[in-house]
């Protein structure tokens, strides 16, 4: 327990020291930036924030039956924004500098973006998932909790780049109209290509997390592979997003629709196992009387849970019924490993919770 307690402590500040590195990586970066032109920085965040806000909303309501815990969905969200972000900076101007000296200036134009960022932009967002897994172990359970963590991360990574490109464009447009200058940018960056950027890349590559540590009885070599590659399909949507390919007019929207559709069919596919793991447990906890059928067939909706709790006439007995809810999915969230070690105590401790809270009825 204590060398557990050490990991997960240890691993908790190199998270926090890399959060810190990349802010101020960030704004060395940018400080510069943000003094000369004030009001188009507050313009960027103005437009940028309701954006992330939404994404960060969408991307934890598609877990299915419930949400995903609040404080490691935030700290995957700050890790884009900073650790990433910060250190992709330092990262791709080396690495792009790298293919000037070797391979010519042009082609570094060309092809930099296309053969730098997917390896080091995918590894450090990747790199958040994985703290995550040792900061809050329970918070992962399988592939599509790293669906929806590394979602989270890339949107960080994305609000905070758009933030960066939108004063870049106001240098690069000759600072004669910096409000415009932001506004082009966010149109192109976040209402174009916005539907599959950075978030459906990192969804993707978590979602490879997710398989990893999976308490599922899969052997390790096989989900070490399987981790992998989810890695590199991600590292190939960045590839193909940031390749001079596809140049002709509406190639972008390819692009965009490509990332989109491998997110969301990944998505789609580790959704639905994980939905018929839940209702197996369902069936299986009818034997203890901690979910009975006639509740497990709307436990693992939300608008059909609403529906039971509102048949109770007085909030507080709509509370205590909300209570029960709560504990049932605790319990069989945590049965969703096949083969946690912990499992069997820790269900029957998460029992004894449903009979307790079902006993204030």
């Amino acid at each position: 327990m204590t060398g557990t307690l050490s990991l997960r402590s240890f691993s908790l500040w190199v998270a926090v020291a890399a959060c810190v590195f990349g802010a101020v990586s960030l704004g060395l970066n940018y400080f510069d930036a943000v003094r000369v032109f004030p009001a188009a920085t507050v313009l960027a965040a103005g437009l940028l924030v309701p954006t992330l806000v939404f994404g960060y909303a969408l991307a934890r309501r598609v877990r299915p039956v419930r949400p995903p815990p609040g404080p490691p969905s935030v700290a995957c969200v700050v890790w884009g924004m900073t650790a990433a972000t910060g250190c992709a900076v330092i990262a791709n101007t080396g690495l792009g500098a790298i293919w000037a000296r070797t391979q010519g200036v042009e082609f570094a134009d060309d092809w930099s973006a296309a053969l730098t960022a997917p390896w080091n932009e995918e590894t450090l967002k990747l790199c958040g998932v994985v703290m995550l897994t040792f900061v809050a172990s329970r918070a992962m359970r399988g592939p599509v909790d790293g669906w929806v963590y590394g979602a989270l991360v890339g949107l960080g990574f994305q609000a905070t780049e758009n933030l960066m490109y939108a004063l870049n464009n106001i240098l690069l447009q000759g600072a004669t109209t910096p409000g415009s200058s932001v506004v082009g940018s966010f149109v192109v960056r976040v209402l174009l290509t916005g539907w599959g950027s950075h978030w459906a890349m990192t969804a993707v590559a978590g979602t490879g997390i997710g398989f990893l540590v999976a308490r599922d009885g899969t052997p390790l070599a096989r989900r070490v592979g399987i981790a992998a590659a989810f890695w590199v399909l991600a590292m190939a949507m960045h590839w193909q997003f940031n390749a001079p390919i596809l140049g002709f007019p509406g190639g972008i929207v390819v692009k965009v629709a490509v990332n989109l559709v491998v997110a969301l069919a990944v998505l789609r596919a580790v959704r639905r196992r994980y939905r018929e793991r839940l209702r197996e447990v369902a069936r299986e906890e009818a034997a203890y009387d901690a979910v009975r059928p006639s509740e497990a067939a709307t436990l693992l909706g939300r608008r059909s849970r609403v529906r039971a709790r509102r048949i109770a006439r007085t909030p507080g007995v709509r509370a205590r019924i909300a209570d029960v809810q709560e504990r049932q999915l605790d319990l069989l969230e945590a049965r969703v490993p096949t083969a946690d070690p912990d499992g069997p105590a820790a269900s029957a401790e998460f029992r004894t919770e449903v009979a307790a809270a079902r006993g204030r009825l």
